[in-house]
């Protein structure tokens, strides 16, 4: 992955672009009782974060379905592929009675797949705009 976003217009923006959190960026352990109430609260908003990026994605994924054609299509051809293996799967059952699951098993795991990635691109476009924003007003002060 790269370290650095060139914007046009020589706009670049430098430091991680990572999920990664760089070992600058962590803060001194606590302990005792007040790093287990740190923790038990990033836990807790590690996880309302977590749902908030599901439900988010799953929202842009299903406009994106309704409005951009492209996106659309292809997932109208992954549909109607499973759909014909399935239907292979059910023809071939007697010699390989494995297969319908085999294929709802793909199914499973297209769909997780796919949700995974938006989440983890989603979650990377979080992070880089907050550097892009950084390195634009250093940009527009520089002007």
């Amino acid at each position: 992955m790269s370290d650095q976003v060139t914007i046009p217009g020589s706009v670049s923006c430098t430091g991680p672009v990572s999920a990664l959190t760089a070992e600058r960026d962590r803060e001194p352990q606590l302990s005792g009782p007040a790093q287990d109430d740190r923790l038990m609260l990033q836990s807790i908003l590690n996880e309302a974060f977590n749902q908030y990026i599901f439900t988010r994605v799953d929202n842009i994924l299903k406009l994106a379905e309704t409005n951009d054609a492209d996106y659309s299509e292809t997932v109208n051809k992954v549909s109607g592929l499973l759909n014909r293996l399935l239907k292979l799967a059910g023809q071939l059952k007697e010699q390989y009675p494995e297969l319908i699951e085999l294929v709802m098993e793909l199914e499973s795991y297209i769909a997780l797949e796919s949700g995974q990635s938006a989440e983890i691109a989603y979650k990377q476009g979080l992070q880089d705009s907050g550097y892009i924003h950084k390195e634009f007003m250093t940009f527009q002060q520089q002007r």
